[in-house]
């Protein structure tokens, strides 16, 4: 699993984590992270975004200012869809694999 820092411009805009072509963005209104299929298709195909690899340390001091925190009633339909994913992954988790991960 790699992590990353999702950029728009100098606004940060997501701690990523990339899993077997699986891209899962933190939201910090949840405290978990979630498959996020449009992140996906930018990271392989569209890179409106940037993408700075970022190890797990500094993903936790990430998560930890808030990064990845939406504002509710302009993305109230996906924060709804967040809330009810049956298999979101726990950021302890997802940074314990981080962790161990070597190319």
């Amino acid at each position: 699993m790699k992590l990353y820092l999702v950029k728009d411009g100098e606004r940060l805009v997501w701690v990523a984590a990339l899993a077997h072509e699986h891209m899962y963005s933190y939201v910090a209104n949840t405290g978990k992270f979630h498959d996020n299929n449009a992140l996906r298709n930018d990271f392989y195909m569209e890179r409106a975004f940037t993408y700075e690899p970022i190890g797990p340390a500094d993903a936790r001091r990430l998560i930890r200012q808030g990064v990845g925190t939406l504002d509710e009633e302009e993305h109230s339909d996906s924060l709804t869809d967040w809330r009810a994913d049956p298999k979101p992954l726990d950021p302890t988790d997802v940074l314990s694999i981080a962790a161990g991960y070597t190319e």
